[in-house]
């Protein structure tokens, strides 16, 4: 059997992807870099630090889901201030599409 110690739905791939959140409903725009995905979800890091259980839109780059460009609509599930010096980007944010 295979362990899940994080005891997600759905596996997660490291796949990195420029992404561009959008905060809805304010319609502004934050540049992030994706780290890894899932099927149900992903993980990127940011200078942008959403709302826990918010709603935002992400538009990815080089999409590991379709050829060339991706949107998704997601719900913030949590969102971390990354160590210093750990991250080109302040936070770490995971998201779960809708």
């Amino acid at each position: 059997m295979e362990s899940n110690p994080e005891n997600r739905d759905t596996p997660r791939f490291e796949h990195e992807a420029t992404v561009m959140i959008e905060n809805y409903p304010s319609g502004k725009y934050y540049e992030g870099r994706m780290c890894n995905y899932s099927r149900t979800g992903m993980y990127f890091e940011s200078d942008f630090a959403p709302v826990v259980r918010s709603d935002i839109f992400i538009g990815i780059e080089n999409s590991p889901y379709s050829s060339g460009h991706d949107v998704r609509r997601a719900k913030v599930m949590w969102c971390k201030k990354l160590p210093d010096h750990a991250s080109y980007f302040y936070y770490g944010v995971g998201v779960k599409y809708y």
